[in-house]
């Protein structure tokens, strides 16, 4: 009798400091392995873009190899994002002034449908690929948030890259992406 209290006993204590180290294991705080925005814009500007090809809200075929000599915009967004909405009507304008040598893609979390949906209460003059969340937060930098640009010289590399976090309160898109334009046109 006096082995089993013995062995109930050390069964009790192994499983009584098993727990304590799980507990303790949960306990400890795994570094943050997401590279810092400014480290993650660094690495995307001066490289060359990301090919893609897929057709937009229209059915036309976008693909970045169709869009070689001119300055390309890539805009990554959503029709949840508030500021997002707030940027069409810039691009829209850049889109007018620029016809010839500025090319603007967009870039949708949302599906056909909703996109559809809401750009039949709000003109987008631009080309829209809808279902692009695996681009937006894969190849093209999930953690720069939305709205996300990427503007490319004639040649297709990446110039700049804005994240979310810069575009703060009164942020200017069309005299923003305009004054890039111009020096990428004269470059």
């Amino acid at each position: 009798m006096e082995k089993i209290t013995q062995a109930i006993l050390l069964l009790s204590i192994l499983f009584g400091f098993n727990s304590v180290l799980a507990q303790n294991h949960y306990l400890v705080e795994l570094e943050n392995r997401s590279p810092d925005v400014q480290a993650m814009v660094q690495a995307y500007e001066g490289s060359p873009s990301i090919p893609f090809l897929a057709n937009d809200v229209d059915g036309v075929e976008q693909s970045i190899f169709d869009m070689a000599g001119k300055t390309v915009l890539m805009w990554f967004w959503n029709n949840d994002c508030i500021k997002c909405k707030e940027q069409i009507g810039a691009l829209n304008r850049l889109a007018a002034k620029y016809p010839k040598d500025l090319q603007i893609v967009s870039f949708s979390n949302n599906t056909k449908q909703e996109v559809l949906d809401y750009r039949a209460s709000t003109t987008i003059d631009f080309p829209v690929v809808a279902n692009s969340k695996t681009l937006s937060e894969g190849p093209y930098g999930g953690d720069l948030g939305q709205p996300k640009f990427f503007m490319l010289d004639k040649n297709g590399m990446i110039k700049w890259v804005i994240p979310e976090v810069e575009m703060k309160n009164n942020f200017d898109t069309f005299g923003f992406f305009e004054t890039l334009h111009v020096s990428l046109q004269k470059s």
